[in-house]
């Protein structure tokens, strides 16, 4: 009885630490295995991310348009540019009738002087009838009104006023939320290209890159072409001053002689000319006075022997 629970005791002792050692002895096997397969799949699963990316952004950018204005925006965009201020394009034009062509020009261009403005451009036209100029002017925006103020003011004959003012916020916001976006896609690209392993991959995201660039240099430029144009507005200035005396002058006595001569020789070598194309005519009349000269003179000859 003693012998059989003894037997019995080592039974449960021994055969649960065999159990033990035999699953640690798995666990030991198998774990060099595992950690050699997660690396490869790891390896794997980096690689096609980044193939599935670059697939991704190439689709993203083959779906839209080269040009970014067609690029979606996003709807925090319009919310960090809500603080943009109102972007206005102000414009006028002014043509006066003046008295003293020298004087209004230098009263005008001292108006434009004293606002901050310049000219930008001036082209001026002279005949016996009138002298005109047109002024093209830029003035600060903040002293549009008050140039144009002044400059209405200086001269009694104003014949044309026209002012006019575009609001160009919408597209300020607008070139400046997608040229945000394809900044964010160009450095999505810059990631992209740093694991690039291939040289195809390589040139390939560079020329995804250069074109986004170009992009946002393109919303760049227009950008900078919006703030000159509402900083710097833009006057169309033209007067002119009409002569009284614009009855034209006759030619003088000896210009007069002088032409008649030249006319007369002129009509000479018309005729000449003329005479000299009828020398067909003339060969023929030439040829019929003597056939008809000679026939007259044999006919004396006849009469004469009779």
């Amino acid at each position: 009885m003693t012998r059989r629970c003894s037997v019995l005791m080592n039974t449960v002792i021994v055969f649960p630490c065999m159990l033990l050692f035999a699953a640690l002895m798995l666990s030991a096997c198998k774990k060099p295995g595992s950690i050699a397969a997660q690396r490869s799949l790891a390896i794997k699963s980096e690689g096609y991310r980044s193939d599935n990316e670059i697939s991704e952004y190439k689709a993203m950018d083959a779906a839209a348009p080269v040009s970014m204005m067609m690029a979606p925006i996003p709807s925090a965009a319009s919310e960090n540019y809500a603080d943009i201020p109102q972007k206005i394009i102000k414009e006028g034009t002014l043509r006066y009738s003046v008295r003293d062509y020298k004087h209004a020009h230098k009263e005008l261009i001292g108006i434009v002087a004293r606002n901050g403005g310049s000219v930008i451009s001036e082209a001026e036209h002279r005949s016996d009838v009138s002298w005109e100029a047109e002024l093209e002017i830029r003035v600060p925006a903040e002293k549009f009104d008050s140039c144009l103020d002044a400059l209405v003011g200086a001269e009694e004959n104003l014949l044309v006023k026209n002012i006019t003012s575009k609001d160009v916020t919408e597209e300020y916001v607008d070139v400046a939320a997608r040229m945000k976006a394809r900044k964010e896609v160009e450095q999505r690209y810059l990631d992209i290209l740093k694991q690039a392993k291939t040289v195809e991959d390589i040139l390939k995201v560079e020329e995804q890159l250069k074109s986004i660039r170009e992009e946002v240099e393109a919303a760049q430029g227009r950008l900078q072409y919006i703030d000159h144009n509402v900083a710097m507005s833009v006057i169309h200035l033209s007067f002119f001053q009409t002569f009284s005396n614009t009855t034209p002058r006759g030619p003088s006595f000896f210009s007069s002689i002088f032409f008649s001569i030249k006319d007369g020789w002129n009509s000479v070598l018309a005729a000449l000319i003329s005479i000299t194309g009828l020398w067909p005519v003339w060969v023929v009349a030439t040829a019929l006075f003597i056939i008809i000269r000679r026939y007259r003179k044999r006919r004396r000859l006849t009469k004469a022997g009779a």
